[in-house]
């Protein structure tokens, strides 16, 4: 009998010993098996389906852009438009250097904001391409609200095609 004890108790210590969690049994230690979605992410709940959102008498407005057609501007445009507007951004020049594209028109098709193509556009005409994207430039109408976009055709027109000081805020 005590040699049955003595060998139990061997194999319970180099089980315990053999184990790689923080406790003796921890068989799932692998990052895999533990209830979050990404590595060190702490687990969500799901909202109930039952929840309803409540805005009170209108729904929120987005506050990241404060109300700036330039900071909408320099976040979604810049990027191909350049800062001015001249169709100058480092995105364009890349695809325009190592891709070999050039725009179909440049009379009607101009990234040039400043252009004569681009100012010949009414307001509706420049809303239209925003909402409708040309060519290479995506269609901006899922991405930005209605407000949104009236800011950014405020800065483009007062302040890129007019060069209204008070636009460019």
């Amino acid at each position: 009998m005590p040699l049955l004890l003595a060998a139990l108790a061997t194999v319970g210590i180099v089980a315990a010993g053999c184990s790689q969690g923080s406790y003796p049994l921890d068989i799932f230690y692998e990052m895999h098996y533990q209830p979050a979605y990404k590595a060190h992410e702490p687990p969500r709940l799901s909202v109930p389906a039952s929840a309803v959102p409540w805005y009170g008498s209108e729904p929120p407005k987005s506050t990241s852009f404060a109300g700036s057609g330039e900071h909408i501007f320099a976040t979604n445009c810049v990027m191909c438009h350049g800062a001015e507007g001249l169709g100058n951004g480092p995105v364009l020049a890349r695809m325009i250097v190592d891709y070999g594209y050039q725009p179909l028109d440049l009379a009607t098709q101009n990234p040039n904001l400043t252009s004569e193509a681009a100012r010949s556009l009414d307001r509706d005409g420049l809303r239209g391409v925003i909402e409708g994207g040309v060519n290479v430039m995506p269609s901006f109408k899922k991405l930005l609200t209605p407000d949104e976009i009236e800011l950014v055709l405020d800065y483009v027109e007062g302040c890129l095609q007019n060069g209204n000081a008070a636009a460019c805020q």
